[in-house]
């Protein structure tokens, strides 16, 4: 039974308050926190504050005393990931002096930071390996509370908080790692089944974030980017082996189509520049075009040195208006009290609107103008 003290509301949730919980709460260590059922109600969030426990509910309940409900497959997910996490920092810290200065369980993966700006692929796979051998060894996980004083004679990895108060958790894995930690972890290595790291980034200037998943959200993983691979090599007609080479000359492809096709739309832009219809509204001669944006783009190029010249692209969704000589910016200003609706921004000589019809502009233009 787990007794409720107070209930609160947020904007969302209902918050039932404990003195002492079964519940994990979120964030601790760096963990997930329990999830499951309060009174039939399922638990969202734990937080702990103050000395209290917050369990963020999906409905409302009284205080009192209540029947709870954890859900240990998701305990069991949150142990494999955690011991995953002391296998893999103990596995960068013997293979390339790397330590580990914080880590992160996340619902679909975890990451750690090491003191490193940048890890090489040779490091990455070494650790990776040594960290799956430990796993196949099949070590058993001891969880030892010992005193301050009892724990440092342990060759720990990490120094014991300075916080720590009285007795102090230790997780023992084999002859492999010895670290201080009050979470979830297995009771055997080949529990996890597998380590997979996943990616990898600099992050804060100076550390490197390892991204990584054990047990069965590896082999989710895998299956996921597995029925991907194979689905992209069943689009492209060629056998998974030969996918990579198949899509580096589809790129290729394409980027050599990309560049005619700017050549091409460049000389179509020279050609319209000379055949465009002008309208002349006071002292400036307007040209209008509506078209493909890759033939819009080139039109500047070749009518917008003129400074007598305003250019008007209607092009998929937007309209521009490029001109040296006209009040760029003080037209923006008039379109937009004339029309709430409309987004967009620009600079000195060019101005980008959407969601106005450019027959609209254009009478917009004319009045501006005259």
């Amino acid at each position: 039974m787990i007794r409720i003290e107070q209930v609160m509301r947020d904007e969302r949730n209902f918050i039932a308050i404990s003195r002492e919980s079964p519940f994990y709460p979120d964030g601790k260590g760096g963990q997930l926190g329990d999830r499951g059922k309060i009174g039939g109600l399922r638990v969202l969030k734990v937080e702990e504050r103050q000395g209290l426990y917050l369990h963020y509910l999906d409905g409302e309940l009284e205080p009192g005393e209540y029947e709870y409900e954890i859900d240990l497959e998701r305990r069991k997910d949150i142990a494999c990931q955690h011991t995953a996490q002391h296998i893999l920092s103990a596995s960068f810290l013997k293979v390339a002096d790397l330590e580990t200065m914080s880590f992160h369980m996340g619902e679909e993966y975890s990451t750690i930071d090491l003191n490193a700006p940048f890890v090489i692929n040779e490091v990455i796979e070494e650790a990776e390996d040594l960290a799956n051998e430990v796993v196949r060894k099949c070590l058993k996980v001891e969880i030892l509370t010992l005193g301050r004083e009892g724990s440092e004679r342990l060759n720990l990895r990490k120094p014991v908080s300075e916080k720590a108060e009285g007795e102090v958790r230790i997780v023992k894995i084999g002859d492999f790692d010895v670290t201080p930690c009050g979470g979830f972890h297995v009771e055997n290595t080949g529990n996890i089944g597998l380590i997979k790291i996943l990616d990898r980034e600099k992050v804060k200037g100076s550390l490197t974030r390892v991204y990584f998943v054990a047990g069965k959200r590896a082999l989710r993983d895998y299956r996921r980017k597995n029925q991907i691979l194979r689905s992209i090599s069943s689009i492209l007609t060629t056998s998974v082996e030969e996918t990579e080479k198949r899509v580096t000359n589809l790129l290729e492809d394409v980027k050599k189509a990309h560049s005619k096709l700017e050549k091409m739309a460049e000389d179509f832009a020279e050609f319209l520049s000379k055949h465009l219809p002008r309208e002349q509204i006071c002292d400036f001669s307007v040209i209008s075009f509506k078209g493909y944006e890759e033939v819009g783009r080139f039109l500047p190029k070749f009518l917008g040195d003129d400074e007598k010249v305003i250019l008007v692209l209607s092009l998929e969704g937007k309209v521009e208006v490029i001109s040296k000589g006209l009040d760029c910016p003080g037209f923006f200003e008039y379109v937009k009290r004339r029309h709430n609706t409309i987004k967009g921004g620009g600079s000195r000589d060019r101005i980008v609107l959407v969601g106005i019809d450019p027959k609209e502009l254009m009478e917009d233009l004319r009045d501006f103008l005259s």
